[in-house]
Formats: C-alpha cells, sequence, structure tokens
C-alpha cells in the first residue's frame, strides 16, 4: 500500500497556477528525486506532502500510520538552546503536556462528563505514544546517539545557532528523525555541506530503509541516492526511472520519439489544411450543397486531428545564455601569493601560503568549511591591481577580474539592478540585452537587489563579470540557489572561457567540468594536486572522514605509492600481482573517462539535434548515450572488483 497517494493535485498561488492536475504515489522503502526549475513549485509540493498547507485542489491519501517529516532548505535553531536541547524540546514540551493531563485527571469530581474523559483518555493514550516514539524516559540518551550518527555528537552540548549552515541544515534531519518517520522529505539537503558532509549525506541517503523524496539540483547526490526521478515541469509532473544520468538520457530518447510522431503529424495536419482550403474554393465555386456538407466534414476533421496531434518536444524552458567575450593576456601570471596569511583573532585560518596561478590555467580551491576558502578568495578580490606594490597578495596587472561572491556581496542590496550596471558604465536599453541572456524580464530593472531570490542574484552577478569582459574569474559557490539547467549553461560557458579561473565549489559535477588544477586546504596550508576531481576523490577523499590526523601530502604519497610499484618488503610474486592489479585498475579508470566524455558528447548532441529538430539523428545519439551508460555500469562494476 502507497504510504502517500496523490490524484490531480493542483496548486495556485496569487492567482496563478503553480501545478496542474498532477498524479503520483510513494511506496515504502522508494529513493526518490525532485528535479525541475527555480520556482515551479518543488518546495510548494513538499509543503502539501508533509501536511503544512492544506490550499491545494484535488486528493491528498495518506497510509492512517505513516509518519512524514519535512527538512527544510533552510533551519535556523532557537538562539538559547544547545543541540541536545533543541532534540530534546519536542520531549519536553509532551511531558509537561503530560503531567498536565495528569493533574487535570486527578482534580475531576465523580460529575464528570464520561464522553469527555473518554476522549481525554484517548489524547492522553496518544500522546504517550509520541513521547515513546521520541525514546520515553530514555530520550535523551536517544537523542544524543541521533546526533552522534549525523555526525554533530562532539558539538552536542554546543550552541545550536553557532552551527555553520550545512551543520544547522544536518540538525534540522535529526529533528525530523526523532519519531522515526516512515516518509522523509528533504528539501536541498546538500545546502552549505562540504565534501565530506555531502559524502555523509550520500551514505545515510542509500543506507536509510525508509522512503526519502528529496529535491536537490546535486546531480552527483541524485545519482548516487535516488532509484526514480520526478520532474515538474510546465506545472506538469513526470516520472522516470533511474538517477539524474538514467532520467536525462530517458528524456532526451523520449524527445526524439516525439519529435518522430510530432513530424508525422505536422505532415498530416498540414494535408488536412491544404484540403480544407482546395474544398473551400470549390465550395465558393460551386454553389452545391454537396461541396459545403464535405468541407464542413473536412473541417470537424481537422479539428479533431489538430486536438489529439502531438505536440512539439521542448527540453526544457528557455536557457540562460553564458557567452565570456573576454580579451586574453600575454602575461604569464594571473595570480601570485607569497607568505599569505589570515587569522581572525588568535585562530589562524592559513599560514605561510604561496601559490601561483598562470594565465589560463582552471584551478579549483578544496577544502572543508571554514577552513579559509572565501576569506582568501576575499583577500585577492580586493587586492586587484596590486601587482607593483608587492605584498603577500599578486594580481596579476592585465587581469580584469569577474567575481562571484558566496554572499553575492557585490552588489548592495538597497540599490535597483538599473543602479547597479548604470555604475558599470551600461545603459539601460544595454542592460536589459545582457539580462535577458540570464532570463530575466525588463522589469527586474528597477527591482531591488534585496528583494531577488539567491538563484536570481547569482545569475545577476554572472551578468555583471560578462558585461566586465573579466578574463580572470574568481567564483565562490558559483553555483549556489542555480537549478540544473542553469548549471548547465555556466558549465557550457565556461568551456568556451579562454581566460584564468580559480572557483570554490562544493558541487562535484561543476568541479568535474571546469577544474584542471586542485588546491587543497589542509591545517592552514595550499597543496597542489595536479589531477581530475574524480582523481582526487578516489585518491583522497574517502580519508577525510578515517585518516584526519594525517597530511593531505601524506595521503598523496600514499594512495600513489601503488604506482611507483610494490614495496621492497612486497617481492616476488605477491609484488607482481599486485602491480598488476593497478595496472589493471589505471586501465579501467583511463576507460571510464573516456567513456563519461563520450557520453556527454552524445547527449550534448542529442539536446541540439533535438533543438533543430532533426529528430531521427537525436533518437540514434541518445540510444548511443544509453548504450554507453550501460557500457559504464560494467566498468564501474569491473573497477570495483579490482579494489
Amino acid at each position: 500500500m502507497p504510504l502517500i497517494e496523490c490524484i490531480d493535485l493542483s496548486k495556485d498561488w496569487a492567482g496563478s497556477r503553480v501545478f496542474t492536475k498532477i498524479s503520483f504515489s510513494l511506496e515504502p522503502g522508494q529513493k526518490i528525486g525532485l528535479v525541475g526549475r527555480n520556482g515551479c513549485g518543488k518546495t510548494s509540493l513538499l509543503r502539501i506532502l508533509a501536511g503544512l498547507d492544506d490550499d491545494y485542489h484535488g486528493v491528498l491519501r495518506r497510509e492512517a500510520s505513516s509518519l512524514c517529516a519535512l527538512v527544510p532548505q533552510r533551519y535556523e535553531p532557537p538562539l538559547s538552546l544547545s543541540c541536545i536541547e533543541v532534540l530534546m524540546a519536542p520531549v519536553l514540551a509532551l511531558r509537561a503536556e503530560l503531567r498536565h493531563q495528569e493533574e487535570a485527571f486527578a482534580s475531576e469530581g465523580p460529575e464528570s462528563d464520561e464522553r469527555g474523559r473518554e476522549l481525554a483518555l484517548r489524547a492522553y493514550g496518544e500522546l504517550s505514544s509520541r513521547h515513546e516514539r521520541l525514546g520515553g524516559e530514555g530520550a535523551e540518551e536517544a537523542a544524543r546517539r541521533l546526533l552522534s550518527r549525523t555526525g554533530l555528537g562532539k558539538v552536542a552540548d554546543a550552541p545550536a545557532s553557532a552551527l555553520s549552515g550545512g551543520e544547522k541544515n544536518v540538525l534540522a534531519l535529526a529533528l525530523a528523525l526523532l519519531e522515526s518517520p516512515e516518509l522523509l522529505l528533504l528539501d536541498e539537503p546538500g545546502n552549505h555541506l562540504d565534501f565530506a558532509g555531502l559524502s555523509w549525506l550520500e551514505d545515510f541517503v542509500r543506507g536509510e530503509r525508509r522512503s526519502i523524496l528529496m529535491v536537490s539540483h546535486n546531480r552527483h547526490l541524485l545519482d548516487r541516492c535516488v532509484d526514480r526521478t520526478f520532474e515538474l515541469e510546465g506545472g506538469s509532473l513526470t516520472e522516470y526511472a533511474g538517477g539524474w544520468s538514467a532520467y536525462r538520457l530517458e528524456k532526451l530518447s523520449r524527445a526524439a520519439g516525439q519529435g518522430k510522431d510530432w513530424q508525422a503529424d505536422r505532415k498530416r495536419l498540414d494535408r488536412l489544411e491544404a484540403l480544407v482550403r482546395r474544398f473551400a474554393e470549390i465550395a465558393r465555386a460551386r454553389p452545391d450543397p454537396a461541396w459545403g456538407k464535405r468541407l464542413r466534414a473536412r473541417r470537424s476533421q481537422l479539428e479533431r486531428e489538430r486536438e489529439t496531434a502531438t505536440a512539439r518536444p521542448e527540453l526544457g524552458g528557455a536557457k540562460m545564455k553564458v557567452s565570456f567575450d573576454s580579451k586574453g593576456s600575454k602575461a604569464d601570471y594571473a595570480l601570485i601569493l607569497r607568505g599569505y596569511r589570515k587569522a581572525f583573532g588568535e585562530r589562524v585560518l592559513l599560514e605561510g601560503v604561496d601559490l601561483d596561478l598562470m594565465v589560463g590555467e582552471r584551478a579549483a580551491i578544496v577544502g572543508p568549511n571554514g577552513s579559509g576558502k572565501t576569506s582568501l578568495i576575499r583577500d585577492i578580490v580586493a587586492a586587484e591591481g596590486g601587482w607593483d606594490g608587492g605584498g603577500a597578495i599578486r594580481v596579476g596587472p592585465s587581469m580584469r577580474i569577474g567575481y562571484c561572491a558566496q554572499e553575492q556581496e557585490v552588489f548592495r542590496g538597497e540599490r535597483t539592478v538599473e543602479e547597479e550596471f548604470r555604475e558599470l558604465g551600461a545603459k539601460s536599453d544595454e542592460a536589459f540585452r545582457l539580462l535577458k541572456r540570464f532570463l530575466f524580464e525588463r522589469s527586474v530593472l528597477e527591482a531591488r537587489i534585496s528583494s531577488l531570490s539567491g538563484g536570481e542574484r547569482n545569475r545577476l552577478q554572472i551578468a555583471r563579470a560578462v558585461y566586465l569582459g573579466a578574463n580572470f574569474l574568481i567564483l565562490d559557490e558559483p553555483t549556489n540557489h542555480l537549478d540544473i539547467e542553469g548549471r548547465e549553461a555556466l558549465e557550457e560557458g565556461l568551456a568556451d572561457f579562454e581566460g584564468s579561473i580559480l572557483a570554490v565549489s562544493h558541487d562535484r559535477w561543476f568541479l568535474e567540468k571546469v577544474a584542471e588544477r586542485l588546491i587543497l586546504v589542509e591545517e592552514g596550508r595550499l597543496v597542489a594536486y595536479e589531477g581530475s576531481f574524480a582523481e582526487y576523490w578516489r585518491d583522497l577523499g574517502s580519508a577525510w572522514s578515517t585518516r584526519k590526523g594525517s597530511s593531505i601530502e601524506g595521503r598523496v604519497v600514499a594512495a600513489r605509492a601503488p604506482a611507483r610499484g610494490p614495496s621492497p618488503a612486497r617481492n616476488g610474486r605477491a609484488g607482481r600481482e599486485d602491480s598488476a592489479g593497478d595496472e589493471r585498475r589505471r586501465g579501467i579508470e583511463q576507460r571510464i573517462t573516456e567513456a563519461e566524455a563520450r557520453k556527454q558528447e552524445l547527449e550534448t548532441a542529442s539536446a541540439k539535434a533535438t533543438g533543430s529538430r532533426d529528430y531521427a539523428l537525436a533518437g540514434r545519439l541518445a540510444r548511443d548515450a544509453a548504450e554507453l551508460g550501460r557500457r559504464l555500469e560494467r566498468l564501474y562494476g569491473d573497477w570495483e572488483a579490482q579494489c
């Protein structure tokens, strides 16, 4: 029996339809990803399912005994409570209510209403059952175990308001897990988590037996964790099998097939329209009632065919167009750091940091939350133009920085969009022509920056960098708040960008597409890792949670040691077997890298063929990509067998 079943569910907001007559069910144990553009109604749907919004049309059925919990995008705990007190607050409130009920029972006289007493006893029983679900008398011990399970055990007694944004999200998840709900609704659970946090979240979702419906724009998380994907687009909901990659391939295949049906129907409609025009000419020329009857019959047939004809396929709506028209630089260095230090009071984040970034390089800074990445980025931006003066930070004199800030502070909240771009030198029409490429209407020029959503401000930052003609992009979490289509558009624009890039991101998909060099932060130092993000995570990522005492440099040596051959202690046959195994694994990794790159090329080409209405080609390319996807599954299985 489904935990939840929705039939013809519709939602309006301020007179506009959010979604219309969507139907689906959620079965026990399912892991489902909910995807769609910003503003398409994903959060609204989660709130309806959680019982927090009853302003909808249609039917929503729940299994009587099932519990459902929603973990919101943002959670701000009470200022005065520690983490354990946040989890204990519902328990303490229940205990107070139970004591109040017990006192009421004790004060009742013999003349008490029997019906009222029966209802009160039933309510008391429900409160007692909920108290037991929260841990009963052992609630604090259970809450501490839950905090340990979610990685917050060491901060259980610390003020909850002092947690990082990612840690607050995890605390909200722990709070939702208190009553052991059968269905978890997660709204962007990966927001603000670093790689260790995201890795933990993946393991948590994959290991859960309960049902999970998760809204996310994190493509890697969707690929790793869900077995079905719901797409909310244009007010309709469509179901797909598998995670993000499988959903994307199936959508391309469906679009190609729908395109062929649309072309066939279009030809049939064109023939009928021509026939109707011909019959109309004959009917006007010949005053014969038979021709008038024939004309009416053909017109009726045309209307019926139009109603049942296949719609032209669309791979989403309008897409952001990111194109950087920047001039190159003849300089050698985009950035030089020498002896850089960053501290807040007695807390030292970075000490004695040296770094060279050559012109044309694409580097990403990777490290845990709170390690100083954003502070370093801000200091580099503030030092623009400080080449000749020396100092710890020197930015190349011909570098024009385009900065996308994590907190989006490049804009002033009280000013309008037009005022911000006018200060850069853009006239109203020029600014609108640019912003239109980033999916803005003209009315945005009059909007105050503070009134825009996080995604809109991020799109605005990218547009600003384009207008400046930047040849050095400094990007601090540039995909935050962007939907998947926006992330893909940014990645495509950066692929054609010829300048230098220094990025901070926790989006593994983005890093794999953009970064050609990684700069790792650990223990106040920057350590270079010459390789892709996939190679880094394979070599070092898993060590974050198991070998935190060792340095990155030490882990690099340990991870790469097999490539230098067996150690002297393992000689002979065992050493040769190890060496052969390493060689086979590296060969499989190379084939995986090549297959993933080719699959991406095929998907992009299929989407372009659909856009140009070459549906036969789009279908062939989608089938080829699907075959490569199956081959990749086999390769990953072979790789795991070698590990």
